[in-house]
């Protein structure tokens, strides 16, 4: 009960919460499509039933008398050696498949919306550590300058420093293109200012829960069972089929008085065609595909789920890394600061350590939105 509380709560999420965000438009379309899979359940689950023929003809022959016919006639079959059971069971199978992918097009949508965000705070983190790189590299270029003006430095020293701040410069215009392109491509999927949305936070699943409920995996079950259900339908087409045959009528002339007429019976009949037994070995081929699909689709999903959790731990091992680099440039600081008072160390070379330290902790935030990301990605596919 324990594993299941936290799936049902992100399932809840994004089917509810999560779709308010998306635009009026997308919503719109996402009910418009329900609505749509509901109809088609209604119209495959009586797709046995056959029409009620009405016919009427008004006649007159040469001598002038006029005859009048009307008739209501039925052919229905009521026994077709499972046809009839198997093609509403393949209107609520295809309904649910139907509804799956709905769902994972609306998830697929809502993985795009929300991974945008992260983007964005991956780019203003971005953002950050380039100008604070473009800190130390003025920091650097004064320092150069200096050691250059007292013949202590060659120019081509300085001059790589004035181009690595170039460099930087540049970057920070990719930086903010790159930020405004996220920020127009979440205007796809809501009208809501980016700023006021928040982004899910959901812990890891399980990998025995994920191949339970990956919607991909749901769908290549059901398709298994629509394919069945077809194979099914098209045999009984090609085997003897009990019909219940009625027609009720009413005829009139002038010469005779109107009168009711009616007949009733069971027919059966037999159907024979040359081509049956590929139509229905295609159909029986079509089925054991959708099982070898299915299959394909468990290893697919075993596949993403741990390439998902690989780049989780490569992160976390980054974080790590970044964390040793902090109590490392902590240790520093301490020393430099000392010195810098007794008068040994610049300004500038406390400033360059605090920058540098800074850096390592955006790297950290940048680490845990690329697990939040990975994370993500793999409950929207549920």
């Amino acid at each position: 009960m324990k594993k299941t509380i936290p799936l049902v709560l992100c399932v809840a999420l994004a089917n509810a919460a999560d779709t308010q965000v998306l635009s009026n438009t997308k919503n719109q379309i996402i009910e418009l499509k329900k609505k749509q899979i509901e109809q088609k359940e209604k119209s495959n689950k009586y797709d046995w039933l056959t029409n009620i023929n009405i016919n009427g003809s008004v006649s007159e022959d040469d001598d002038g008398v006029q005859s009048e016919d009307y008739s209501l006639s039925l052919s229905q079959d009521i026994f077709k050696f499972g046809g009839i059971t198997s093609q509403i069971d393949y209107a609520k199978e295809l309904k649910k498949m139907e509804s799956i992918n709905l769902d994972i097009s609306t998830k697929d949508d809502l993985n795009t919306l929300f991974s945008l965000l992260i983007d964005i705070k991956l780019n203003n983190i971005s953002l950050e550590k380039n100008l604070l790189n473009i800190q130390n590299s003025e920091i650097d270029i004064k320092n150069k300058k200096s050691e250059y003006k007292a013949g202590e430095l060659g120019i081509s020293d300085l001059n790589e420093a004035i181009m690595t701040r170039n460099e930087l410069k540049d970057a920070r215009k990719e930086l903010q293109l790159s930020k405004l392109s996220n920020i127009n491509s979440v205007k796809q999927y809501t009208k809501e200012n980016y700023k006021n949305i928040n982004i899910p936070k959901v812990e890891l699943l399980s990998k025995e829960l994920f191949l339970q409920n990956a919607n991909s995996v749901k769908y290549a079950k059901l398709d298994i069972n629509v394919n069945n259900d077809l194979y099914k339908i098209k045999r009984a087409d090609y085997l003897p089929a009990l019909s219940l045959d009625a027609s009720y009528g009413y005829s009139n002339s002038d010469t005779k008085t109107g009168d009711d007429y009616y007949n009733y019976g069971l027919s059966v009949s037999v159907p024979l065609s040359y081509t049956s037994s590929s139509t229905i070995e295609q159909s029986k081929l079509d089925y054991l595909i959708s099982k070898q699909e299915l299959n394909d689709e468990i290893n697919s999903a075993e596949l993403t789920y741990d390439k998902a959790i690989l780049n989780i731990q490569n992160y976390k091992e980054r974080i790590e890394l970044a964390s040793e680099d902090i109590k490392l440039y902590e240790e520093l600081l301490t020393v430099i600061e000392q010195e810098y008072q007794a008068g040994y160390k610049t300004v500038d070379d406390v400033e360059t350590l605090k920058n540098s330290k800074k850096i390592r902790e955006l790297d950290i935030e940048n680490y845990k939105l690329n697990i939040q990301k990975q994370i993500l990605s793999l409950y929207f596919q549920i």
